[in-house]
C-alpha cells in the first residue's frame, strides 16, 4: 500500500507540472494567433514587408507551439492514467472500493462453473483480479478463467506472473498506455475485419500516373512562374484538375481501407508503444520471452510496423479536410500515395496484426494476475501435479477481507470425495465456493488464497445455483437433474473435480435422500474428486460403505447466551447441531 501512495504522489506532482506547462502553451497559442492576425493586418495596411516576415515567423512559432502542446497533452493523459491506477489500488486496498470492470458480459448460466461460483459480475473474482483496460486484454483474462489450462501452460504462466509481480513500474506503464488507447470490442472487430479484407490494388498504369502527372505538373508550374505564359498556365491548371481526377477515382477505395473509427490511428499508436515496451524488456520466463520473440522476427519489430500503419491511417484520414484534400491531391495526388503505402503494409503484415494485439492482451492479462500476487503476498502459487491430487493448507476465499477471513485445511489425497454437513449459515456453501474459486485461480496460473496448495489440471463442474427456465417450460428440478446428468457423463469420460451443494432440492425428502446417495455412488465409481454439501445426515452414512473414497467433514454451531455462534472451522465427522428451529423461534415465526 505504501508503494501505491508513493507512486500516486509522484505522478500527481508530474501531472501538476505538466498541467501548468499545458496552460502556458495554451495561452501562448492564443497570443501567437492574435499576433499573426494583427501583423498580417499591418502588412496589408502598410505594405511593409517586415510585418509580413514577422507574421510568417509567428506562423512557424505557432506550428511549433501546436506540436509542443500535443506532446505535453499526451504526457498529461499518460500521467493522469498513472495517477488513476494508483488511486484505484489505494481505494481497493484501504476501503474495499472496487471500480474495475466486472466482466458481466461473460456471465453464462450454462457454463460448468462460472455462474455458480460468481466468476463474473459485481463483487466477482474477475472484478477482484481484473486490471485490464483493453478489450483484448479483458477477453484473454476471461478466457483463462473460463477454460482450465494444461499443466505445461499453467507452470509457464505461473513463472511469468512471478516475474511480473515485482515489476510494478513496468506493469503500470503498460496499463496506462492501454487506458489512454481507449479501444473497445467494436474497434477491435473493425480492425479484425479490415485485416481479412482483400486489399485494394493499383494497376501499373495508375501507379505510373500517380508519379508522372505530379512531376509534369511541378515542371509546368515552375515554367509558368518563370515565363507567365498563358498556354503554360492553362496546362498547369489542366494537370492540377487531372491530379484531382486521378485521386477521385480511388477515393472510394480509400474509404474502404480506412478502418471506420475516428481514433484508430491513436489506438494503433498506443499499441505500438505497448509492444515497444514488451520488445525492449529483458524477460527471463519462458512464456514472456516466447511472446517477445513473436514480436521481433528477422530484425523487424512489430511496434515499428504498427506505428507505420498508425501514421498511414492518420494521413489517410486527412481526406476529410477539404483544404488538404484539394491542395495536396491537386499538387501531387497525396492520398493516392498514402493508399499505396497502406496496401503494401496490408499485404505484408495484415495476417500478423491481430496476433500482435492478442500478445498485448495476453501480457495485460498476465499483469492482472501479477498485480493480484503483488497485492496478496501471503497467497501461494499452487504446485501443479499430474497425479490428480488436491490439497490445501489454510485455504480461504480471496473476496473475504483478510481480517474477517477464516481459513481451513482440506486434503483430497486420502479420500477423494468429501460429504460436508453443517447447520444453516455455518459456512458450507461458502467453503464450496472457496474451493471452487481457488481451483479456477490455480487453473489460470494465478496465486491462490492459501498457505500451501497442490492441484492437478482438471475440469471443474459445479451445481450450486440453478434457475428454472420459463422459456423452455423447464422446472427447477428438471434443470438440476439435467445438470447432474451432464456432470456424471463428464465424470465417466475423464477425471473431473465436482462441487455439489444441497442437490435435488425440488423433490420430497425420501426422494432427495435416495437420489443424493445414488448420485454420490455414481460419481465415486468414476475417477472424480470433489465435495458435496448436504443437510441430510443419511447421506453421510454412505462413507461407511466406501471408507477409502468418502470422508465426512462438518461445520458446527454453538448457542451461547441464547445467541448463535459460528467459528467457520471445519472438523472431521458428521454435524451434530441444528439451528433452523432456533432461528425461527428467535424471529417469532414459531
Amino acid at each position: 500500500m505504501h508503494t501505491y501512495q508513493t507512486l500516486f504522489k509522484k505522478y500527481q506532482s508530474i501531472h501538476h507540472d505538466l498541467k501548468k506547462t499545458s496552460n502556458v502553451l495554451s495561452y501562448l497559442r492564443v497570443v501567437t494567433i492574435l499576433g499573426i492576425i494583427y501583423l498580417f493586418y499591418l502588412f496589408l495596411r502598410t505594405e511593409n514587408a517586415l510585418y509580413g516576415y514577422i507574421s510568417f515567423g509567428m506562423v512557424v512559432l505557432f506550428v511549433i507551439l501546436i506540436n509542443r502542446y500535443q506532446s505535453v497533452s499526451k504526457k498529461l493523459a499518460y500521467h493522469k492514467a498513472l495517477m488513476q491506477i494508483n488511486e484505484d489500488e489505494l481505494n481497493f486496498l484501504e476501503k474495499g472500493t472496487n471500480s474495475f470492470d466486472d466482466g458481466a458480459e461473460y456471465t453464462d448460466s450454462q457454463h460448468p462453473y462460472s455462474y455458480d461460483l460468481d466468476i463474473f459480475g459485481t463483487s466477482s473474482i474477475f472484478q477482484y483480479i481484473n486490471r485490464t483496460a483493453s478489450y483484448v486484454g479483458k477477453d484473454f483474462l476471461a478466457r483463462i478463467l473460463l477454460h482450465p489450462s494444461s499443466e505445461k501452460v499453467i507452470v509457464k504462466r505461473q513463472e511469468a506472473v512471478k516475474e511480473l509481480s515485482g515489476e510494478i513500474d513496468w506493469r503500470q506503464k503498460i496499463n496506462a498506455l492501454t487506458k489512454i488507447s481507449n479501444d473497445s470490442k467494436v474497434d477491435f472487430e473493425k480492425l479484425k475485419q479490415w485485416c481479412t479484407q482483400e486489399p485494394a490494388s493499383f494497376s501499373k498504369i495508375k501507379i505510373l500516373l500517380s508519379y508522372l502527372v505530379p512531376v509534369v505538373f511541378l515542371f509546368s508550374a515552375v515554367a509558368y512562374l518563370i515565363t507567365s505564359d498563358l498556354l503554360v498556365g492553362k496546362l498547369t491548371s489542366f494537370l492540377f484538375v487531372l491530379n484531382l481526377m486521378l485521386f477521385s477515382i480511388n477515393s472510394k477505395r480509400m474509404q474502404q481501407e480506412i478502418v471506420s473509427s475516428d481514433k484508430i490511428s491513436h489506438t494503433l499508436s498506443n499499441y505500438g508503444g505497448i509492444l515497444r515496451e514488451i520488445e525492449q524488456k529483458n524477460f527471463s520466463s519462458v512464456q514472456l520471452t516466447a511472446l517477445q520473440r513473436e514480436l521481433i522476427k528477422d530484425n523487424q519489430k512489430a511496434s515499428d510496423a504498427i506505428l507505420r500503419l498508425s501514421a498511414h491511417f492518420e494521413k489517410l484520414q486527412t481526406i476529410a479536410n477539404i483544404f488538404v484534400m484539394i491542395v495536396f491531391n491537386g499538387f501531387f495526388q497525396y492520398h493516392n500515395h498514402v493508399l499505396q503505402q497502406v496496401i503494401r503494409w496490408k499485404k505484408q503484415h495484415a495476417l500478423q496484426l491481430i496476433r500482435w494485439f492478442e500478445i498485448a492482451g495476453e501480457v495485460e492479462a498476465l499483469n492482472s494476475l501479477a498485480n493480484c500476487a503483488y497485492n496478496n503476498p501471503n497467497f501461494a502459487f499452487p504446485h501443479i501435479n499430474h497425479n490428480n491430487e488436491f490439497k490445501f493448507t489454510a485455504l480461504g476465499h480471496p473476496l473475504i477481507r483478510a481480517e474477517k477471513r477464516v481459513c481451513n485445511d482440506i486434503d483430497f489425497t486420502q479420500n477423494r470425495f468429501v460429504i460436508l454437513t453443517g447447520s444453516n449459515m455455518s459456512g458450507k456453501s461458502t467453503f464450496l465456493r472457496t474451493v471452487g474459486v481457488n481451483l479456477v485461480l490455480a487453473n489460470a496460473g494465478a496465486t491462490v488464497c492459501a498457505e500451501f496448495a497442490t492441484v492437478a489440471p482438471m475440469e471443474l463442474w459445479v451445481s450450486m445455483r440453478l434457475t428454472d427456465s420459463l422459456n423452455d417450460s423447464e422446472s427447477f428440478f428438471y434443470a438440476e437433474v439435467k445438470r447432474l446428468k451432464t456432470i456424471v457423463e463428464h465424470a465417466a469420460e475423464k477425471p473431473v473435480f465436482i462441487l455439489l451443494d444441497e442437490i435435488l432440492k425440488g423433490t420430497n425428502s425420501d426422494d432427495k435422500t435416495s437420489g443424493t446417495i445414488g448420485v454420490v455412488e455414481k460419481i465415486i465409481c468414476t475417477q472424480a474428486t470433489g465435495m458435496i454439501a448436504t443437510h441430510d445426515l443419511e447421506v453421510c452414512k454412505t462413507t461407511y460403505k466406501y471408507p477409502e473414497i468418502l470422508a465426512n467433514k462438518r461445520f458446527e454451531v454453538a448457542i451461547i447466551n441464547d445467541e448463535l455462534c459460528f467459528d467457520y472451522k471445519m472438523q472431521d465427522g458428521i454435524c451434530e447441531n441444528r439451528n433452523a428451529t432456533f432461528i425461527m423461534q428467535k424471529m417469532g415465526i414459531i
